[in-house]
């Protein structure tokens, strides 16, 4: 019985430890981030990385990243398929630019604008254009349209970076991958 009693113990701890060092591996995955796969954006002068939706995804038939950039410039349009678009903007050390967006959205008047999230470095909005009937409406709008956007500022290094979708709004759903490829953007200097 004692014999029995001893390799359960060891065989428990021997559980114990070979869990405790996958842990360490296991503690730096993200479930969420499960069908992504990790970009380097150092070849377009931004030294970081970024999570982006895998094949798995179902973003869209293709699945190439495509990187636009023009050296020198300041703003990087990545697109994969037909439906993820990211544009990716350097703001140099404006910390102000995400209250910019804010003010810019007070001031639209034919929208109605509902943060979904309304946090320090991230907005997620939806814009819905106000339809006929509204006061401050044209006579000839006469069907609705919802849009899903987001807005969000990183510091890189110190280079304050815009990430956000396109302009005419996107699905919710890839406003949420978009999201988390966003929120998964890190540094690609060690110290920083």
């Amino acid at each position: 019985m004692k014999k029995i009693l001893f390799l359960f113990i060891l065989g428990s701890l021997l559980l114990t430890s070979c869990n405790d060092s996958n842990s360490s591996e296991d503690d730096n995955f993200d479930e969420s981030l499960y069908d992504f796969k990790s970009y380097n954006l150092e070849p377009f002068d931004i030294p970081a990385t970024i999570m982006l939706p895998d094949e798995t995804s179902n973003i869209g038939a293709a699945t190439n990243i495509e990187m636009l950039h023009t050296e020198g410039d300041f703003k990087w349009e990545m697109n994969i398929g037909p439906n993820f678009h990211l544009r990716i903007d350097d703001w140099g050390d404006d910390k102000q630019i995400l209250q910019a967006e804010k003010d810019k959205l007070k001031d639209l008047e034919f929208y109605k604008i509902s943060y979904l999230k309304n946090e320090p470095e991230l907005l997620i909005y939806k814009r819905e254009l106000i339809v006929k009937g509204h006061k401050k409406a044209s006579t000839k709008v006469g069907t609705e349209h919802t849009t899903y956007h987001i807005f969000c500022m990183k510091e890189i290094n110190g280079i304050i970076y815009v990430f956000k979708n396109k302009d005419e709004g996107s699905p919710k759903k890839i406003v949420d991958l978009l999201e988390k490829s966003i929120k998964s953007v890190k540094s690609n200097n060690k110290e920083a």
